[in-house]
């Protein structure tokens, strides 16, 4: 039998504008870009090998994270600030330590809790840093590619980029006379590239970001 998509909600947790951007997140860009993917040839790894494709990490969780922000009122990207702080610190301080150094940004313990579980999941020894690499470093994924999608943004089709299916927003230009694009589709939040536009814009103004900070950094 063909497998199934299963999205999974922590209803107690959830809150009306956290689940919003989470729905935009999970179904508006992995599971759109998922499905455009399996449109593609190069939904094919041998195929993604033969074209030299770029990882689609960080773009692709870059992209979500926006996304999780796009229509909010204060759209902050504290959330994928504090896990990049989370995983340089957990490299070197212990699980204890870094419980009580992230105190300053999360006062509530469960929630803290669950920032050093991901950072510190599948280390042996929690109380010894500095072992090599002293942290599980994937959640630093999110602002990387958060920042390189807004520092690039003005040369992104961010429509061909999510019909493109599984790939970097550096494949994007190349890929383009290649793709197979009848049959894929995009989220709502896409159609007007307009207003999209916009919100990246809103997103940069509120985080206080320019273009030469991301010049300079990128």
């Amino acid at each position: 039998m063909p497998s199934r998509s299963t999205l999974t909600i922590n209803v107690s947790t959830a809150r009306e504008y956290w689940l919003e951007g989470m729905l935009r997140h999970e179904i508006g860009t992995h599971y759109f870009r998922g499905m455009n993917n399996l449109q593609q040839p190069w939904a094919s790894m041998s195929v993604r090998r033969a074209l030299d494709l770029k990882p689609h990490n960080p773009t692709e969780e870059g992209l979500a994270s926006l996304h999780s922000v796009l229509h909010r009122k204060d759209p902050t990207l504290w959330r994928a600030a504090l896990l990049y702080y989370t995983v340089h610190r957990a490299s070197r301080l212990t699980f204890v330590e870094l419980f009580h150094d992230l105190g300053r940004f999360v006062c509530d313990p469960n929630t803290r809790w669950d920032y050093c579980i991901r950072a510190k999941r599948g280390q042996t020894d929690t109380a010894q840093p500095g072992k090599d690499p002293g942290c599980f470093s994937k959640d630093q994924v999110y602002l990387d590619g958060i920042l390189k999608l807004l520092r690039f943004r003005d040369s992104v089709d961010f429509q061909l980029l999510v019909c493109l299916g599984k790939v970097s927003y550096e494949d994007v230009e190349r890929l383009s006379d290649l793709a197979e694009l009848d049959h894929t589709r995009l989220p709502h939040f896409l159609r007007d590239r307009e207003r999209y536009e916009q919100h990246l814009s809103r997103i940069m103004e509120v985080n206080r970001l320019t273009d030469s900070e991301l010049r300079a950094l990128i």
